[in-house]
């Protein structure tokens, strides 16, 4: 064989090995902390989340309005909050104020309710962290959102500051 040939199959072989340590390597530091589903990360630590359900960090992809968001191509609806939907007054307002605090391509992390892991609509139904802010609670703060009483007492974050200012 054509010694350029050899030495061109043995650079392959080498840059493959290469390139799947450094895949291996990658893949067990990310997995050593949180689990990857769907485009999103699942901190299996829980350090900043409470209880026992999914501690579930990500990028925004899309504002749907003003209580709900698209991480990693999964809805995440805000717990306890409710603010207008597509057509209705202030739509704009709720939607817009989330925006602000947390653009497409900002980096959260999603409390999943632990008394509503079933979802709702497809949703994963949780508190949403973004840029040091708790959108729950700023969304309500900006006056473009209701707290929803009835399911104060379906939720683990009925007992939280921002939850019992707003009547939970």
């Amino acid at each position: 064989m054509n010694k350029k040939i050899i030495i061109g199959i043995v650079c392959i072989i080498i840059f493959i090995l290469i390139i799947s340590i450094f895949f291996s390597i990658k893949n067990s530091q990310l997995n050593s902390d949180s689990e990857i589903k769907d485009g999103i990360a699942e901190n299996l630590e829980k350090n900043n989340c409470k209880g026992d359900a999914r501690c579930i960090s990500g990028f925004v992809t899309r504002i749907v309005d003003g209580d709900t968001i698209i991480v990693g191509g999964q809805s995440i609806r805000f717990a306890l909050v409710d603010t207008p939907e597509f057509g209705e007054k202030d739509y704009d307002l709720a939607k817009n104020a989330i925006e602000n605090l947390c653009p497409v391509g900002s980096n959260v992390l999603i409390d999943e309710d632990d008394k509503q892991t079933e979802g709702s609509y497809g949703r994963i139904i949780g508190v949403v962290y973004c840029n040091e802010f708790n959108l729950n609670e700023e969304i309500l703060n900006s006056g473009h959102a209701e707290i929803i009483v009835s399911l104060c007492s379906k939720s683990e974050f009925v007992n939280e500051s921002w939850a019992k200012n707003f009547g939970c």
